[in-house]
């Protein structure tokens, strides 16, 4: 296959011109660098594997439905080859639901298929972890959006754009302990999931470092409806907080059953769960006051993330913008850029490029990725924040 061009080009356009021309619908625009062969087809495939239903389908929904967005913006630019041909990116969404041997069927059918160049992967952390191995195996890029779980082996093939639990969860910490005074921190968390059982652990982690005592550490399973066991053993423990490790679906109904026990102390949880309006609505506003992390400040966006809320909300009925819908945005743009860099569509020059990118996407994200010796992203930002309201926050200085 014939490289791309990465040389200087008079069409390159800036960030700023990138969203300018998104907003205003433009047409097809010459950029750097030309394809000149993608496959015979014209048409740059991508799989979106995401938990569309079970538990984890608020953050999985947004992670494609802020794809499609990005897909949008890139092909109203329009992708040209030297010759002139003209090049579209499709993408197609697989439902891995909660089950990571789904989301390892749908990875290896893609990778089998060889019209698709890569794969978004789920937010998640179930299937995520699941897929990394066999993105090695498979040498099949792939760029995550929402997984946070600690990954045990990476390898160039597998990276995500959005701060994961090691990097946020002490910044919500930091902030939240010394704010309260707190000195006995107790846990209840989803020992099935991934990125859940790995905020707990951080909580423990950190707690000499930050003066508290961890005094319960309670587990359940995704699905369970009764957690009166784990409430009465956090209840005889007397803390003075609870941190809340679970995905949306199981996160609402462990708050609320906190609250109707009448246990009233800060609550935290990660992934900015607490901000999603369906997290308010299924606990009828018990969690109101409840701490939880953004990757960006969402109430006083930059001129470009206002245009992509605005559409977003415009466009999407279903679920709110929350952090996961600029994660999958942010996913399809840093693929969009590895093509460019690689200046090639094979799927080996595609993960090279992935390797060491260094972007900021139309939303104002900074992408940094140095892998080895792992595939997460080096500069994000993350924001701490009080909800207050419906989807409504105080940011926490």
């Amino acid at each position: 296959m014939s490289v791309l061009s990465n040389k200087s080009n008079p069409h390159a356009i800036s960030r700023r011109r990138f969203t300018q021309a998104a907003a205003l619908g433009a047409g097809s625009v010459l950029f750097a660098p030309t394809i000149l062969r993608a496959q015979g087809t014209g048409i740059i495939k991508i799989t979106n594997v995401q938990g569309i239903t079970g538990p984890s389908a608020a953050f999985g929904i947004r992670v494609r439905d802020g794809s499609l967005l990005a897909l949008d913006d890139i092909n109203k630019l329009g992708f040209k080859d030297a010759s002139g041909k003209s090049y579209k990116f499709e993408m197609s969404t697989a439902d891995m639901a909660n089950d990571p041997r789904q989301a390892v069927t749908l990875f290896r059918q893609a990778a089998g298929d060889a019209s698709v160049t890569a794969v978004i992967g789920p937010s998640n952390s179930v299937g995520f972890i699941a897929m990394v191995p066999v993105a090695a195996q498979l040498k099949m890029p792939m760029v995550g959006g929402g997984s946070g779980a600690p990954v045990k082996e990476w390898s160039t093939y597998a990276c995500r754009v959005n701060p994961v639990s090691a990097t946020a969860v002490p910044v919500v910490l930091k902030k939240v302990v010394p704010k309260h005074g707190l000195k006995r921190i107790a846990v209840i968390y989803d020992q099935t999931q991934d990125a859940q059982a790995g905020d707990a652990e951080i909580v423990k982690t950190m707690a000499a470092s930050l003066g508290y005592t961890v005094v319960a550490f309670e587990a359940f399973r995704t699905g369970d409806q009764d957690f009166s066991a784990q409430i009465s053993k956090i209840r005889s423990t007397k803390p003075d907080g609870i941190y809340i490790a679970a995905t949306t679906g199981d996160g609402v109904k462990v708050a609320s059953q906190v609250v109707e026990a009448n246990i009233k102390l800060p609550m935290m949880t990660g992934f900015g769960a607490f901000q999603d309006p369906v997290y308010w609505d299924g606990t009828k506003g018990d969690i109101k006051g409840g701490y939880t992390f953004l990757a960006q400040d969402l109430q006083a966006p930059t001129p470009q993330l206002k245009s992509f809320l605005d559409r977003y909300k415009a466009r999407f009925t279903q679920y709110e913008a929350t952090s996961f819908s600029t994660y999958g945005y942010d996913a399809v743009y840093t693929l969009y850029e590895a093509i460019k860099k690689a200046g090639s569509l094979e799927r080996d020059k595609i993960a090279a490029a992935l390797a060491s990118l260094k972007i900021i996407t139309p939303l104002g994200t900074n992408v940094t990725f140095n892998n080895p010796p792992d595939g997460n992203n080096n500069s994000p930002s993350v924001v701490v924040i009080k909800v207050n309201g419906r989807g409504t926050y105080d940011v926490v200085a």
